[in-house]
């Protein structure tokens, strides 16, 4: 059933939530697969069927919507597996991840089934949505490799004498990593719609930079926890200007978030200033683009520009922070 009631993003939000899991229930029978779906908070199919209400999608081809939120949130689910693996982490979403339970191969061939799945769904919805479909999922891969390899040379990296390059690489990899599937979700909501292309590419930009907004706040929690990530890769940058010695490196491995914040504010740079106003950045520049005169004039429209905040406020306040 197609959501009427809209009051906040909030609210809309756990609608979604009740409505997509309901739907994985009845289309999903492999307890492997609904234990990686388990827990997950499922704003990729939420940023979909927002898309799809805000270009006034009709009743009839709601089921189609729904059943794209779906298979995103299968391709989603698929990539954290196969991320956890990589990682060597042994959590996902408050419980053991898949590969601890049921073995590395089981669980990298559960992963390929459940990206086949999400596959086969945008497939019966047309060439049009596979092609996207393969498109995103390419560009996921490409930005895990060069997370990989990010990952794997960081020392020669902060060693080297292009600090801009470093930088434009970093959001590369946001790009591809996680702003490509908000794109994908948002662009595949206009196309169940049925929207025009202009609206539908604008749709595409728009989940882009929610996107890219939501991987900084979840950068920012990571280093505030002390993770050492590429999401140190920023504030480094404006710190050492591409040279970091092999010391500090090891201590940045250690202990990097609270050493990083202190090698800022004693610079009189406060880390949380350097990612927030690049979170806000993106934030406005998708509020901009759900002002735009292309989207129909809908409550819906007015939660298109509420979402990227509270999407990105759900996460920053978890460290005491709020956009």
């Amino acid at each position: 059933m197609p959501i009427e009631r809209v009051m906040t993003f909030s609210e809309f939000f756990k609608n979604v939530q009740e409505v997509v899991r309901q739907e994985i229930q009845k289309r999903i029978d492999d307890e492997d697969m609904l234990y990686a779906l388990e827990g997950g908070k499922l704003l990729r199919p939420a940023m979909l069927l927002l898309a799809f209400h805000a270009c006034n999608g009709s009743e009839e081809n709601y089921k189609k919507a729904l059943e794209s939120a779906v298979g995103v949130e299968l391709a989603h689910s698929a990539s954290l597996i196969h991320d956890d693996i990589m990682d060597g982490d042994v959590e996902r979403r408050g419980k053991p991840a898949l590969h601890v339970i049921k073995g590395i191969g089981a669980a990298i061939l559960i992963g390929h089934r459940m990206i086949s799945k999400a596959f086969r769904i945008s497939l019966e919805h047309g060439i049009k949505n596979a092609e996207i479909f393969l498109d995103t999922w390419d560009d996921t891969l490409v930005g895990q490799l060069k997370d990989i390899d990010f990952t794997a040379h960081l020392e020669e990296i902060l060693n080297g004498n292009k600090p801009d390059k470093l930088l434009q690489e970093y959001f590369r990899i946001i790009e591809l990593k996680t702003a490509s599937l908000f794109a994908t979700a948002c662009r595949a909501g206009a196309i169940e719609a049925e929207a025009p292309e202009e609206l539908t590419l604008l749709m595409r930009e728009y989940g882009k930079e929610v996107g890219i907004a939501y991987q900084l706040a979840d950068d920012l929690v990571d280093i505030m926890h002390g993770k050492f990530e590429e999401g140190l890769i920023m504030p480094l940058v404006k710190i050492y200007e591409g040279h970091v010695e092999k010391e500090m490196l090891e201590k940045l491995k250690e202990n990097g978030g609270y050493i990083v914040e202190e090698a800022l504010r004693k610079n009189g740079i406060d880390l949380k200033e350097i990612y927030i106003k690049e979170i806000k950045k993106h934030i406005d520049r998708a509020v901009e683009l759900a002002s735009s005169p292309l989207i129909p004039d809908t409550p819906y429209k007015e939660l298109l520009k509420e979402a990227p905040r509270y999407i990105v406020n759900a996460m920053i306040n978890t460290i005491g922070l709020v956009i």
